[in-house]
């Protein structure tokens, strides 16, 4: 079992860490358990927090040396440390935030799972209009959650020169939306 030696960081500890060979490597901190700079082969240095929730051991990235100073980076690392004891997982977090629904996917969602099994072919086609014209070129590529009223009213106000079509994409939102709740 490898024995992990941890001293008090500083600035200049961390400005004249050595890169190692391949990969990276961490030097952690005597204060902060779990806390640590890690220095990648290019040289790129960082601050890290590892710890471990229902079972299983995460290391979540605090931010880039010089940006973060090794105190505020500390201060931070000690903060996440009290979030995680209260069962906060910021890996977790992360990765279910990347894994989130983008609207271009509801989209698909909509078409397969309501707009086929219960529209006609002409109204199914009509959707696919609206959401190839309006709805993904505004808003496909943001996740569903992140989308806001206000990015529908802008979409809304842009195709005020024909309000019909506009109204009808409000719709096409609107149950699109609604299916993501379920």
């Amino acid at each position: 079992m490898r024995t992990v030696v941890a001293e008090k960081l500083t600035d200049k500890l961390v400005r004249e860490m050595t890169p190692p060979g391949s990969g990276n490597r961490i030097m952690y901190d005597a204060e902060v358990k779990g806390f640590g700079a890690r220095i990648t082969a290019a040289g790129a240095r960082s601050f890290v927090i590892n710890y471990r929730i229902k079972g299983r051991e995460r290391r979540h990235t605090i931010g880039q040396f010089p940006a973060w100073s090794v105190r505020t980076a500390r201060e931070e690392a000690a903060s996440l440390k009290r979030d995680i004891d209260r069962g906060r997982d910021p890996v977790g977090e992360r990765e279910e935030a990347r894994s989130a629904p983008t609207v271009s996917e509801l989209a698909e969602r909509y078409i397969t799972e309501h707009a086929e099994a219960k529209k006609k072919p002409r109204s199914i086609e009509e959707d696919r209009r609206n959401m190839r014209l309006h709805v993904l070129p505004a808003l496909g590529n943001l996740k569903v959650a992140a989308v806001t009223r206000d990015d529908i009213a802008r979409l809304h106000s842009t195709m005020k020169s024909s309000p019909i079509s506009a109204n009808r994409v409000l719709s096409l939102l609107s149950k699109m939306f609604a299916l993501s709740e379920t």
